[in-house]
């Protein structure tokens, strides 16, 4: 299993196992949530793929999102990954090239989605084809990421000699949204020190979220000169960037682009 479809499938029975209260909320806020009875109602929904079904699944999409923003609660932002499960993985299989290790790939394309979560309008002007609208910042994401890895790595590089893991086709021109993002998330780094994260651990987290820097090149450049040491240090803050992320989660949904 992919280190990838191993933390969807976490996401997933989280959410199947969540107390009913948290979705009853949803219901209680959203008509299109009411309609259906839990979680696993809504998941089969998003899952139908056929053309007809779209304005459904782009309205309950959007009620998702809505939820994601306003409550304190991870649970709604683990129902849209799980749900874009396909998405996610179409766009990790479409990613070549050896600059990256795989299980950092993985964890990059789960966090891009992370991060288009903050940037996608909820509701009003460009809020429509939400499905769309989330692939597309989830890949310029992604992609951004690599293109910053890869110019690290080949600097003296032309650029059309070593594309073969990028898409360029894949710009979207609202760089502005992005930079608010990072402003966002900066804010909430500095409400997490407030709160008793670790500052160790944030520095980790800035250093991949805020600066776009991946996580090894982060070890080679902080870490020990001696080979095994560096992988051990590198499974270490792996380790804690995903609990860091996890706990950052429950800031998030009140602090990001509300």
């Amino acid at each position: 299993m992919s280190t990838l479809k191993a933390l969807i499938e976490r996401l997933r029975q989280q959410v199947l196992n969540a107390t009913p209260s948290v979705f009853e909320d949803g219901r209680s806020k959203h008509p299109v949530l009411a309609a259906h009875p839990d979680a696993a109602a809504v998941l089969s929904t998003l899952a139908d793929e056929r053309e007809a079904s779209y304005p459904a699944r782009d309205a309950l999409a959007n009620a998702l999102l809505a939820m994601h923003r306003t409550t304190k609660t991870p649970f709604w932002s683990s129902v849209l990954a799980v749900a874009f499960f396909p998405m996610l993985s179409r766009l990790r299989n479409r990613i070549i090239g050896d600059a990256v290790p795989r299980d950092e790939l993985d964890q990059l394309v789960l966090a891009s989605f992370w991060s288009a979560l903050a940037e996608i309008p909820v509701a009003g002007r460009g809020s429509d084809r939400l499905p769309m609208r989330l692939r597309q910042r989830t890949q310029r994401l992604v992609f951004q990421s690599l293109r910053q890895e890869r110019a690290h790595q080949h600097e003296s590089v032309d650029d059309e000699e070593h594309g073969c893991d990028l898409e360029h086709h894949l710009v979207d021109p609202s760089d502005q949204l992005i930079a608010e993002a990072r402003v966002e998330l900066a804010r909430l780094l500095e409400r997490a020190a407030e709160d008793g994260v670790p500052q160790a651990s944030l520095e980790v987290l800035a250093a991949t979220t805020l600066r776009s820097e991946l996580l090894r090149t982060y070890v080679a450049r902080v870490g020990p000169t001696d080979e095994v040491e560096r992988d051990k240090l590198y499974e270490r803050l792996k380790r804690g960037r995903t609990r860091t992320i996890q706990r950052l989660r429950g800031l998030a949904n009140g602090q990001l682009l509300n």
